[in-house]
């Protein structure tokens, strides 16, 4: 008999599932999106128990169609707050949380399998769920995640500002990194050091700078300085053109599209973004390097750029 009733159960579930029936007469939507959630539903976390198969039996619809609103181009949720968000229940008002009915009604986040970091907003579905009553061991607030609160979350950000000001200090900071690399390399028979990441190089000229917050751009897109990785180990005096050839970059540009870049004559310029795409193939140089490259921890004698581990 018990197998019976297990048996009905899974066939209840699974008609359910592929929305042929609905057991409990819902008119409701069958999913939501974020911008369609209703601002009354309450949030909560759910504790389940976890050794009843019966208990644990969630009837979800996955068909039928989906209310949604005009998309308003709101950008992306990155995957840390979905994650959080997959024991939380949006339930309705009407619906009493103590109540004595065997199945409680509420829409649940269905995760959209991507394999990225961010997750697209207009993708993001809330789909109609029966949760047996039963199986509920503790019911938790999350004010946190309020249909109110994931919308404010997913909204456009605001777009980045930068002032003249800003652009005038990271000019300043690349300056003063570039010069400092240059003295480096002067007191290494001209060679740049064969690092291996711009952070290693930075720990190299720190001693030149004496100031790390120079290390920083002030781009309000973020992004940091980059060497030019194709540089590392090759004579400073070998590199024709020097004026032409960039030794720092900005990774990420600005908001107008710009850049700022430190050639290896020690000057820097911002670039637009048409420039920019002219200056990316020299940072793929072919040169002929001296030496191999610095292990971690490795430093530059004074006699060349061959490195001497500590």
């Amino acid at each position: 008999m018990k197998r019976l009733s297990l048996a009905i159960c899974l066939l209840l579930g699974s008609a359910v599932s592929f929305g042929q029936i609905d057991p409990l007469g819902s008119e409701k939507p069958l999913t939501y999106t974020i911008e369609s959630l209703p601002n009354d539903l309450t949030a909560v976390e759910l504790t389940t128990t976890k050794d009843n198969l019966m208990s644990l039996m969630q009837m979800s619809y996955s068909g039928g169609a989906t209310i949604s609103a005009p998309s308003g181009g709101h950008p992306v949720l990155d995957r840390d707050t979905l994650m959080q968000m997959l024991n939380v229940y949006w339930i309705p008002k009407e619906e009493n949380l103590n109540g004595k009915g065997e199945f409680m009604l509420a829409y649940k986040l269905e995760f959209p399998m991507q394999r990225t970091l961010m997750v697209q907003v207009s993708s993001i579905r809330f789909r109609l769920t029966y949760v047996r009553r039963q199986s509920i061991i503790s019911i938790t607030p999350r004010e946190d995640f309020s249909p109110t609160a994931i919308k404010e979350l997913a909204k456009e950000p605001t777009p980045a500002v930068a002032t003249g000001m800003d652009r005038t200090v990271t000019l300043s900071n690349l300056k003063q990194v570039a010069l400092g690399t240059i003295m480096l390399g002067g007191d290494n028979n001209d060679y740049f050091p064969f690092v291996q990441s711009t952070p290693q190089l930075f720990q190299f000229i720190e001693p030149y700078t004496k100031n790390r917050e120079i290390l920083k751009t002030k781009n309000p897109m973020g992004g940091e300085f980059r060497f030019n990785m194709s540089l590392a180990g090759a004579s400073m005096t070998s590199i024709e053109q020097p004026s032409g050839i960039p030794m720092y970059y900005e990774s990420e540009a600005w908001p107008d599209g710009k850049r700022c870049i430190a050639y290896t004559d020690g000057h820097v310029k911002v670039i637009s973004a048409e420039e920019w795409q002219r200056v990316q193939p020299f940072l793929k140089l072919k040169l002929q390097r001296k030496g191999k490259p610095i292990p971690p921890g490795g430093t530059i004698p004074p006699s060349g750029p061959n490195p001497k581990v500590k």
